[in-house]
């Protein structure tokens, strides 16, 4: 519909934004429907050990490249380095240690302390925001599990510390995403509701903005906005235009989409809150993460993102009798 008002966007980048927008949550119905059984529970063991040994090596690297530069970076974040290690982008070393963090959260997390302690290593070298916000969720929750005697996390005990991380982490968003005219994703999102207003209710459409489509065909919506005058938004150089799953939403869907959008979070959150024990933790962080990731880029029309709905979708399958959850508590509390 957006595209009939707008007139913009070809055939075929609407059928690559379809399959886009649709993959993850294809995957995780795939998750939902082809793995009725109790798929996590049966491999727990297989998939913790590979989780350990993963963590392991890449622990073992990171010791190795701090002392003998191995896999330099130029990049300074946060006072120090930025560590990518063997990967081509530190985003992806984050993501990984996030993976195998959460698997290890799902049973036996006492005698996994170690290796969650290196994982929450890995993400503080590799120096992404999110990742630290990850981090920081992450262990609040295992210890919030802990206390709570039903062992179900109720979405109201999360108001608090999501209020102190946005209050913590409110001058990166109102510079980088909100007032900033240098700031690729600020822009981005400026001309999302630039699009958005001009457009309303639906936005531009499929295929006109922020999408891989709209970049590989240089939506005629960038000449609109001027992009052509910004350093990464350029037709020989697009590579800033692509940066946050958000900013799409916005221009392309309108304030419609937007609405049906955290309409659909809140199904998943609904979901969410049925489950109980260390597989409710476990698929509440890894919405949390997909949520936060796509503020800062197409996180859901990644294979991370497509692996991260699949997982979910794998976990709604489970209980927390499966995997013995209350058995193992974090911290015994007397």
């Amino acid at each position: 519909m957006g595209n009939m008002e707008s007139g913009l966007g070809s055939t075929k980048g609407m059928i690559l934004d379809i399959w886009s927008v649709l993959k993850c949550f294809l995957a995780y119905f795939v998750g939902r429907l082809a793995f009725k059984g109790a798929v996590l529970s049966v491999n727990i063991k297989l998939i913790q050990n590979v989780s350990k040994v993963i963590l392991s090596v890449l622990f073992l690297l990171l010791l190795i490249n701090l002392v003998i530069p191995i896999w330099p970076s130029t990049e300074y974040r946060m006072g120090i380095t930025t560590q990518y290690l063997i990967f081509p982008h530190a985003t992806y070393l984050s993501a990984a240690s996030f993976f195998c963090m959460v698997l290890l959260g799902l049973k036996n997390v006492r005698r996994n302390i170690p290796f969650l302690l290196m994982g929450a290593a890995l993400i503080f070298f590799a120096a992404r925001n999110k990742g630290l916000i990850f981090v920081a969720i992450f262990f609040f929750l295992l210890i919030l599990m802990t206390f709570l005697e039903k062992k179900n996390i109720k979405f109201m005990y999360l108001i608090g510390p999501a209020s102190i991380l946005l209050l913590l982490f409110w001058n990166v968003i109102e510079s980088r995403l909100l007032s900033s005219e240098t700031s690729a994703r600020s822009l981005l999102f400026q001309g999302g509701f630039k699009i958005a207003d001009r457009f309303n209710p639906m936005g531009s459409g499929l295929g006109t903005y922020g999408s891989g489509s709209s970049v590989s065909e240089y939506s005629p919506i960038y000449d609109w906005l001027q992009f052509y005058k910004t350093y990464g938004f350029t037709r020989d150089n697009p590579q800033f235009l692509n940066d946050s799953y958000i900013a799409m939403l916005i221009g392309q869907f309108g304030y419609l989409g937007l609405v049906i959008f955290a309409g659909i979070a809140i199904i998943f959150l609904l979901l969410i809150s049925k489950k109980r024990g260390n597989i409710q933790l476990f698929i509440l962080v890894l919405f949390l993460y997909s949520m936060t990731s796509i503020v800062t880029e197409l996180y859901l029309t990644t294979n991370l993102g497509v692996l991260a709905f699949f997982l979910m979708g794998a976990a709604m399958n489970e209980t927390d009798e499966n995997l013995s959850l209350e058995k193992e508590p974090v911290w015994k509390v007397q």
